[in-house]
């Protein structure tokens, strides 16, 4: 792990050294004036400081991260040598002379970076102890925690928030956009939960416009390991067509108690360093100590089919399965699909006539957006584990209407734990109870949409809890007696005030007078 910190903020950062340390990695600390002048800092010339880092990668054998610490160009700060660290500058397309921190993970001339990058773009003191404490807090907080700081239990580390904007381009278009998220959501791993709002009337997910902001506030502020943020967007905030949704001023301010998570948006300008119109929503949610822990985000106009390389990039590594140990990990995966995920060409020319550049070809768009895309955030955080070591003993299938036994048995390191069982409906299922929406001039356009959405969001059946006695565990599940959906999902949960756990077991509804046997 190398940290590359400006000097006004090495002793900041030392909290973040030790906990690396602990962790087993062999911890480097490089300053600015180590390799650079006064005279490179102030001009922003940090091609050097690219060679010594790319240096010390070269030389470990095994996967190295590295965290830049400073400001990124000297009109943003006073005394510019102690706390500049100069960002590179693009050198294709729209990216030439745009600042990106993207070769410094370049070990070669390749624009793909072999090492995962990322930074915190602090210009005080306290804006870096902020972002340690908050990467130390999303790393070691228990799995029950006082209720002055949040929950009561970490579930957060399992559940998704995504916010969606209408995509807005044509009806063709649209709905092409839809049925690649509604694929790619319906390819995640049951261990994830979620919850989404997506503005578009048509959708479950909608809300009405004079509830979009609040809600997604909410949402965002009640915790979650991942928000992910899909439509379009520019440097003061998401869009959200004539409602507010959520903008730079809310993600300065917003204060998140338990589950600071990692925001990733794939929105224009979303993690903006310059511009006419000031930085993006993205850094102001990083420097936020109660804001998420880290920020994945796009400098400039992302278009339409590379936004579906890089999420199909990090859908695969991280939500189709279970999330790699560390945040870089995921982040190298995500500019791996922008330079090598797979895209049919009559999609690539549907999305690039309405929200990209005919002018541009495509290997250049994908070399542009590696340049483009960053990582605000240490890229060694440690992603939340949640062991799967819970064993079960019950059914595959499941009878409407009758009581699901579960019986199962705990790891020693959950000894006294409680468990938690829910019966859910798949994350890509549509409930069974949605109303018809009405014209948007009816008087009760706005509740059916609400009620629609709380639905949409409503994935468990059933309920129940359970103590750990003697290394064991056993409850009953009342079942609905309407089971509309192919499988359904069994989720235990179990913590204690030290340690927790998670399983999931797929269940096929059958009809009472059926029998599973062969």
């Amino acid at each position: 792990w190398i940290a590359v910190t400006a000097p006004a903020f090495r002793q900041a950062i030392e909290p973040l050294c030790q906990q690396r340390k602990s962790q087993g990695l062999r911890v480097v600390v490089v300053q600015t004036t180590d390799i650079l002048d006064r005279d490179d800092i102030c001009s922003g010339r940090g091609f050097k400081l690219r060679e010594h880092i790319n240096k010390l990668c070269r030389a470990h054998r095994g996967p190295s991260y590295v965290l830049l610490v400073g400001a990124l160009w000297a009109g943003q700060v006073d005394e510019p040598a102690n706390k500049v660290l100069p960002a590179l500058t693009g050198t294709i397309g729209r990216m030439k002379g745009q600042p990106s921190d993207n070769g410094y993970g370049c070990l070669d001339e390749d624009r793909l970076p072999a090492v995962a990058v990322g930074r915190f773009p602090a210009r005080t003191e306290d804006e870096v102890r902020g972002m340690v404490a908050k990467t130390l807090e999303y790393e070691c907080t228990p799995p029950f925690s006082p209720p002055e700081v949040g929950g009561e239990r970490g579930g957060w580390r399992r559940r998704l928030t995504i916010l969606a904007g209408i995509p807005a381009y044509n009806p063709l278009v649209d709905r092409l956009v839809e049925s690649l998220a509604l694929a790619r959501f319906a390819r995640l791993s049951p261990i994830w939960t979620g919850r989404a709002i997506y503005s578009n009337p048509q959708s479950r997910f909608c809300l009405p416009e004079d509830c979009l902001h609040q809600r997604a506030l909410q949402y965002v502020q009640d915790g979650e390991a991942f928000t992910l943020y899909l439509g379009h967007s520019n440097a003061e905030g998401l869009y959200g067509g004539r409602a507010r949704y959520l903008n730079r001023d809310d993600w300065a301010q917003l204060r998140i108690k338990q589950g600071k998570g990692v925001l990733i948006t794939f929105g224009c300008n979303g993690c903006q360093l310059k511009g006419d119109d000031g930085e993006g929503y993205g850094r102001a949610a990083m420097r936020n100590a109660n804001g998420p822990v880290a920020v994945i985000g796009s400098h400039g106009i992302c278009f339409a089919a590379m936004v579906q390389l890089a999420a199909d990039g990090l859908f695969e590594s991280t939500f189709a399965q279970t999330p790699p140990q560390r945040l870089g990990d995921s982040w190298l995966a995500l500019k791996n699909g922008i330079a090598h995920g797979g895209i049919d060409p009559v999609t690539f020319r549907l999305l690039d006539a309405v929200d990209g550049n005919k002018t541009i070809p495509q290997a250049t768009q994908r070399q542009e957006h590696l340049e483009m895309f960053l990582l605000l955030g240490d890229p060694a955080l440690h992603l939340p584990p949640m062991r799967e070591d819970i064993q079960i003993n019950t059914d595959n299938s499941v009878v409407p209407g009758q009581k699901l036994t579960v019986r199962g048995k705990l790891p020693k390191r959950l000894a006294g734990a409680r468990a938690w069982l829910t019966l859910e409906r798949p994350v890509s299922s549509v409930p069974d109870d949605l109303e018809a929406v009405p014209p948007a001039t009816a008087r009760a356009y706005a509740q059916v949409l609400l009620s629609n959405h709380e639905r949409a969001n409503h994935f468990i059946l059933a309920a129940s809890e359970s103590t750990e006695q003697d290394g064991r565990f056993q409850a009953q599940l009342d079942v609905p007696t309407k089971l509309p959906w192919p499988r359904l999902i069994l989720r235990i949960y179990a913590a204690n005030e030290r340690d927790e756990g998670m399983v999931v077991h797929t269940l096929l509804p059958r009809s009472a007078n059926r029998s599973t046997k062969p």
